[in-house]
């Protein structure tokens, strides 16, 4: 019978269970977790949740892998005209589709939850500051200016489908920043 832990004040009930690993795959889950200065329960974790709340809902969202040399090769190939438009395209006809497969509704709370995990899972440096009244989100995706006109593109014209007010989108050679106002 599993052991289940009672939900203290602000904890989440957990459960434990017994897990069979082939060798291999438990030596490198170890490695990981010391690379990572965390415990094995908690890389786990991070696996499992991950999978659940991202990759599963992602892959029948019809999102999938490629190289990151692969795509900026693309982008690149394209004009600055033609890069809007497919971030318009994109925004207009795939962005609400794709957030409700990922179970999310389509606000921009969960819209910024949704790009954060897509960041998280694919390993694309960003970071969110509060300050003065704003969010601020500074994302590095390090694949070119072109990458970058694209992922500004798409998060206007998101926020323009959203109606939100008061936020305002730069892009750099390598990433893109975004500001929104808090109301």
């Amino acid at each position: 019978m599993p052991k289940v832990k009672p939900a203290g004040k602000g904890k989440i009930e957990s459960e434990s269970i017994t897990l069979r690993f082939d060798r291999v795959i438990l030596n490198d889950l170890r490695q990981e977790s010391e690379q990572k200065m965390e415990s094995l329960d908690t890389l786990i974790n991070q696996i499992v949740k991950s999978y659940i709340n991202w990759h599963n809902p992602a892959a029948k969202a019809g999102l999938t892998y490629f190289s990151k040399a692969l795509v900026v090769r693309m982008v690149d190939s394209l004009t600055d005209e033609q890069i809007v438009k497919l971030a318009e395209d994109y925004a207009k006809y795939q962005a609400k589709e794709e957030m409700h497969m990922l179970r999310l509704e389509y606000t921009l709370s969960s819209f910024i939850e949704g790009l954060c995990g897509w960041l998280d899972v694919s390993d694309i440096h960003y970071r969110h500051d509060e300050t003065n009244n704003f969010d601020t989100y500074m994302i590095r995706y390090d694949m070119g200016r072109k990458m970058s006109l694209f992922m500004a593109k798409y998060v206007e014209k998101v926020f323009e489908d959203l109606k939100v007010k008061n936020a305002e989108v730069e892009i750099t050679d390598n990433g893109v920043l975004f500001r929104i106002k808090k109301e």
